[in-house]
Parts: C-alpha cells; sequence; structure tokens
C-alpha cells in the first residue's frame, strides 16, 4: 500500500527488516529468523541481539503486542496444470511451517478454477484429486470458478467436498430450486485471528448458464453490497478479504464501490500481479494461471492506529523450483490417471475413426455429428474439425483414448432459428472458411490449437445453383429450422448471427466425448 498507510508505524518493524534485509539475502531467511524467535522466547538476550543487530530485539519484545502479522498464500487457475504442484506443494508448506514458528499466522487460499477435466486423472477421479492435494497442502478456504460451477453438477460437487479439510466460500451462488445458501458451502466466513475477526467472502463470474447447472447467480457487486448487510449485523471485521473470481476489471470496480474491502484475491483473467495493485487502499494480489505463479501477502496490523500495511508478491515456479532443488515440471498424476482411463474400455469393435477424413464411415467428425443428433433427437448439427485431436483405432477403445482425442469441456447446444437467420449465419460461416481454418484458438473451453473446417449433417451448398438446402431441399426463409453443436460456437466471437437470433439452448451435464463415448459403445460393443 502507499506509505502513508505505513508511516508512524511502532518500531517492531525493525526486526522484520533486520530479518528480511540481513538474513534473507544469505538464504537462510527460515532457518535463522526460527532461531531468533527461539531465543527470544527463551529471552536469550545477548545471543539474539547478536544476530538482529545490538537493541534491535529488545524493541521488537516490547512492541510485539502492537504489531500482528498474518500471512496469506493464495493461488488459482490452476485448470487441472498438475506439472508444477511438486514445487507449488513444498513452497506452500514450507511457508506454513515458517511462519507457524514464528507464532505469526497464516492463511492459504485457492480462488478458483483448480478443477479442469482436461487433466487425465481430474477426468479419472472427477475431480477429487484436486480435494485430496488441497487437503495435503493445507488450504484453509477456496472459492468456485466457472470451471467447478459449470463444469461439474452440484451432486458431484457435494460429494467431492465432504472430503475437504477446507471451506468453500461462495457468495453469489444459491441453489436454483430453493435459491438458499449451497449447503455444501458458505457465502462468507469469519475467521478469529490472534483476536481479530478476519472476514472472507468469495465470489464467482456471473455466466448465464449457471441456471442450466441448477444455480441461482447473482450479479458480483448486488451479492457483495447483501453481505455486508448481513455482517455488518452480526459483527465487526477488522480485515477483509474478498476470493473473487471475477477478473481484473471488476477486482478494480469493486475496490472503488467498496471500501470495506482491504484485499481482493483475483483470479479468473489469468492475469499476474508481481507486486500487487493498490485500488482505493484495497490491495489486489493475483497469481497468473497453471501454477506458474504462487501469491503471497504479508500484512501488519497495528493496534494503536487500527491500521493494516500490506505488502503484495507473485512468486514465479521457476525461482521457487530453484530455491527447493526441484524440477519445475514433474507430473506424477497424469500417468496414473492416464492409467485409470486406459482400464476402461469403451468399444471392442471400432471401425477405426480419423481427424483427416471429413466425410464416410471412418470420418471421426461424422460419427461426432451422428452422435449429438442422437443425443438431441435433431436431424441437424455442425461442429468444427479442430475439436478432433486424434484419431481412435480399429477395435478397442478406451476412455483414455476418447479423452486425448477430445479433452474440451464443451456442452452440447441447440439453436433454434428462422430460416432467413439460418441463412445469415451460413454466409458468416461460409465467409469466414478460409479465415479459420488455420485460426488459432485459446480458452472459451478449447483445448485445440486449431478452429479447422466447418462440418454440417443435413445441410449442403449446391453449386449449380448456388443455393443453401435442408436434406437436399431449399431452406425455406419462414420455417423454423434446429440444429445440434456445441456451447463452443455460440462462445465465439465469429458468429454473432447465434447469438442475435439463436437462442441456444445448452445441454447439461454431459461433455462432447462423453456423447461420443456413449455413442460408440451403444454401437460397437459386444
Amino acid at each position: 500500500m502507499q506509505p502513508n498507510k505505513r508511516k508512524n508505524q511502532s518500531k517492531g518493524w525493525f526486526f522484520f527488516v533486520c530479518v528480511k534485509f540481513r538474513i534473507i539475502k544469505e538464504g537462510a531467511f527460515e532457518r535463522e529468523a526460527t532461531g531468533i524467535h527461539a531465543l527470544l522466547r527463551e529471552e536469550n538476550m545477548n545471543a539474539a541481539n547478536y544476530l538482529c543487530g545490538k537493541g534491535g530485539c529488545q524493541r521488537y519484545l516490547e512492541d510485539r503486542e502492537e504489531l500482528m502479522k498474518l500471512h496469506l498464500l493464495h493461488t488459482n487457475d490452476l485448470h487441472g496444470h498438475l506439472e508444477h504442484w511438486d514445487v507449488i506443494r513444498t513452497f506452500l508448506i514450507d511457508r506454513q511451517d515458517t511462519y507457524r514458528n514464528l507464532n505469526e499466522p497464516v492463511l492459504t487460499f485457492d480462488i478458483g478454477d483448480a478443477m479442469d477435466a482436461v487433466h487425465p486423472m481430474v477426468e479419472a477421479t472427477q475431480g477429487k484429486v484436486m480435494v485430496d492435494i488441497f487437503n495435503e497442502a493445507r488450504y484453509d478456504k477456496v472459492t468456485l470458478g466457472n470451471n467447478e460451477g459449470l463444469n461439474f453438477t452440484k451432486e458431484t460437487l457435494a460429494a467431492l467436498y465432504q472430503a475437504a479439510d477446507f471451506d468453500v466460500i461462495i457468495g453469489n451462488l444459491r441453489d436454483g430450486r430453493t435459491q438458499e445458501p449451497l449447503p455444501w458451502a458458505k457465502p462468507y466466513d469469519f475467521i478469529e485471528v490472534d483476536g481479530l475477526q478476519v472476514l472472507v467472502i468469495g465470489l464467482t463470474a456471473p455466466y448465464q448458464t449457471y441456471p442450466l447447472n441448477g444455480y441461482l447467480i447473482q450479479m458480483p457487486d448486488y451479492a457483495l453490497g447483501e453481505i455486508f448487510k448481513q455482517t455488518h449485523k452480526e459483527q465487526s471485521a477488522d480485515l477483509t478479504i474478498l476470493l473473487s473470481h471475477l477478473g481484473i476489471r471488476t477486482d478494480r470496480k469493486l475496490a472503488q464501490q467498496f471500501p470495506e474491502l482491504d484485499v481482493i484475491l483475483g483470479a479468473h483473467t489469468h492475469h499476474v500481479l508481481v507486486d500487487g495493485e493498490e485500488v482505493n487502499g484495497v490491495m489486489l494480489g493475483a497469481a497468473g494461471r497453471y501454477g506458474e505463479f504462487v501469491g503471497e501477502m504479508t500484512l501488519t496490523y497495528d493496534a494503536p492506529k487500527h491500521n493494516w500495511s500490506i505488502e503484495a508478491k507473485a512468486h514465479s515456479i521457476e525461482q521457487l523450483a530453484e530455491r527447493y532443488k526441484l524440477p519445475v515440471q514433474n507430473d506424477r498424476y497424469r500417468a496414473k490417471g492416464e492409467a485409470y482411463l486406459a482400464e476402461k474400455i469403451i468399444s471392442t469393435q471400432s471401425p477405426g475413426l480419423y481427424v483427416q477424413e471429413l466425410s464416410g464411415q471412418h470420418s471421426f467428425i461424422h460419427f461426432a455429428l451422428e452422435a449429438i443428433m442422437q443425443e438431441t433427437n435433431l436431424d441437424l448439427a455442425v461442429l468444427n474439425s479442430g475439436l478432433f485431436l486424434s484419431d481412435l483405432p480399429e477395435g478397442h477403445v478406451t476412455a483414455k483414448q476418447i479423452h486425448e482425442a477430445l479433452p474440451h469441456p464443451m456442452h452440447l447446444a441447440v439453436i433454434e432459428m428462422q430460416g432467413w437467420q439460418l441463412l445469415e449465419l451460413l454466409e458468416e460461416m461460409d465467409s469466414q472458411a478460409e479465415d479459420l481454418l488455420y485460426q488459432m484458438i485459446n480458452g472459451l473451453g478449447f483445448r485445440g490449437k486449431i478452429f479447422g473446417e466447418l462440418v454440417w449433417s443435413g445441410i449442403s451448398y449446391h453449386d449449380v445453383s448456388q443455393n443453401w438446402s435442408v436434406h437436399s431441399r431449399p431452406i425455406e426463409t419462414d420455417a423454423i429450422y434446429r440444429f445440434a453443436t456445441v456451447d463452443h460456437l455460440w462462445f465465439l466471437p465469429f458468429f454473432p448471427s447465434i447469438d442475435r437470433y439463436g437462442q441456444p439452448e445448452l445441454r447439461f451435464p454431459k461433455f462432447l466425448r462423453h456423447v461420443v463415448q456413449e455413442h460408440l459403445n451403444t454401437l460397437y460393443t459386444d
């Protein structure tokens, strides 16, 4: 925070400065600081002053009751990337042990989008691996990202979090049927830390598709205002922390709108705030994505002034790996997850389905089009070839092979249009076909590289008549047409007609790969 928030702090800072600048530079902060603290507990001032500097530790003893330190450790947007987890876990546990040995409280948070079934172990365990490793790393609180909220059912999350040693904090997501807070989560929580009341609130990005998964979603500013109305009736907070899976722009807006906030730990937009960012006296922190950074804040409370000073840092995984002499990447969970998925046989008589074949009996994309039409009971469908990342072999096919071919967390979408609206969409698709063929795509559920070619089942273009037709009949401008696809085509900016006219109806909870898997199992298994 700004210097005026730290000026005239009590002399206890001498101890912190002496440790930080004299001992850290020698690479032995944890060991030396713990030793100093032990000497202070024994009141062995001669030995302690030798390490701290003459008179420094005496000042520390005199002022320690006026200053309290609280440490925050935070991760966000892991998205099932466990290749850095050994380093992250080592850092978190090391920091927790170090600060607790100094009698300085520490809280550990995750800010959502930890679970992502793109990782085979997350897919194989339906997210349980993430709960297990968070338990192992002693997390205190987590909030939900859209990956947890939209890609797992309420029932799945309820079962998963029963085994959690941490609390789930989510203030703007409620049960869609009862409109009450989720029974397995809390909208907010108070934590008592050295006699101070720390209020922790969680919020997630308000996707309009949440009702399809059985939730009532509230806008963040409304939910936060309601929470403050409630908490003000209960007790006053000495510190308020927001776990925000909302994105950097919303975080800055909320910091301006709600001066009650002291800290916002951010996520969703994968931003990194290396040294934090202060907005309206609120300290923002964020640690990027995929475990490439781990966030840390040190908060010092000046009791006589009722004032917090806050320092923020995002540690890069490369720096931490070097510190702990660990490899930067070591995903020991991937092989185990792949082995679990490989044990599950989906088909014993697969004809062989190939990515490069866009038509015919062995076309992977046409088989998928048949599968989603069967699932939605429709006779029109469209998908893009970039969704299909690898072939499915002839004969036996496992869940591992399907997961590798279709890792995307995409739901089916049913879109309804009048004929003239459908023609407008087809012209949008045709006019961009060449550009989209090798268009790089990132995010919005896509886990491949390029968009590829759009392939329809039931709709075709006739070069001679230069007309589009549905099952060999010209499209009637006033007729109603319904077709199946994936939500990804709606989320992309390339086809505005879908959003303008289509009234997309998403189908939960199955992903595209689950629909393909079931169709393959039904048709080609003994």
